[in-house]
């Protein structure tokens, strides 16, 4: 479950940081709802335009301010108040909460850690033959726009595993050799990786039709002005390379680039 928190700029980038690891509150209905394992969402203010994921990973409840800040005084609030005392004031002046309140409620503790991501990884792998790279275009999705065999990961898969499994799935080829080229991260609602191969060496009868669509086999000059996702027309002067590529692309919901950063590794 995912429970909304807003954050001052100051308390939100040490929480962002990493600095800050545990989130004090008071303990109404709404934080007495949050279990371990949950997840924080916290919003900066005054803005509310930037945001942070966090895990619950512990909770601690206590009767009042002053057990609460006294479990981790020498940890979190040393370095800025004299006393567990001048912690507790500060609370009531800043107007944070009041004492009525913090009374009647008690007081939480929720120890947090950055929230790890369910990346969505793929593999897809660019075949050169007589100076022409093997493609699929699309018919039933994507606006007919030309890419790579390849595909998602199995359990149990290594990139090398996914990519031959898959890229013989699509095509009827069995890849021979074929070398990582590099890396494209990407982001939009989820995020993941496609880990990026070259080949120049395969086995077996080419398929007519893919389940994807159709093959084609490209003119290597031409590649790069047939249609494809944004984020592969970026790394596409880096294939076939000595080097491997890194890539980080931001896209919209149409798989459009928003923001991109590459470079040779």
């Amino acid at each position: 479950m995912e429970h909304i928190m807003k954050l001052y700029e100051s308390s939100f980038n040490d929480i962002k940081s990493g600095k800050k690891k545990r989130e004090y509150r008071v303990n109404d209905e709404k934080r007495k709802l949050v279990r371990v394992g949950d997840t924080i969402r916290f919003l900066k203010l005054p803005n509310l335009d930037e945001e942070f994921v966090v895990d619950v990973k512990g909770i601690e409840t206590f009767d009042n301010w002053y057990d609460c800040y006294s479990k981790y005084y020498e940890e979190d609030f040393k370095d800025r108040y004299e006393s567990v005392d001048a912690i507790v004031q500060d609370t009531y002046d800043s107007g944070f909460y009041t004492k009525e309140e913090s009374e009647e409620n008690g007081c939480v503790i929720f120890s947090i850690k950055k929230h790890r991501v369910a990346h969505l990884n793929s593999t897809a792998c660019y075949l050169k033959k007589d100076n022409k790279v093997l493609m699929i275009k699309f018919t039933k999705k994507w606006g007919h726009v030309y890419a790579p065999p390849g595909g998602k990961f199995e359990e149990g898969e290594s990139p090398l595993d996914c990519i031959i499994r898959e890229f013989y799935e699509e095509t009827g080829l069995t890849l021979l050799n074929p070398r990582l080229q590099g890396m494209s991260y990407w982001k939009d609602k989820e995020e993941g990786i496609i880990f990026v191969y070259t080949a120049e060496e395969f086995e077996g009868n080419l398929k007519t039709i893919s389940e994807e669509g159709t093959l084609e086999w490209i003119k290597l000059e031409d590649l790069a002005n047939i249609p494809q996702f944004d984020q592969n027309k970026i790394f596409t002067p880096f294939l076939f390379n000595k080097e491997l590529f890194e890539s980080k692309s931001l896209l919209d919901n149409n798989a459009k680039v928003l923001e991109n950063k590459i470079r040779k590794m």
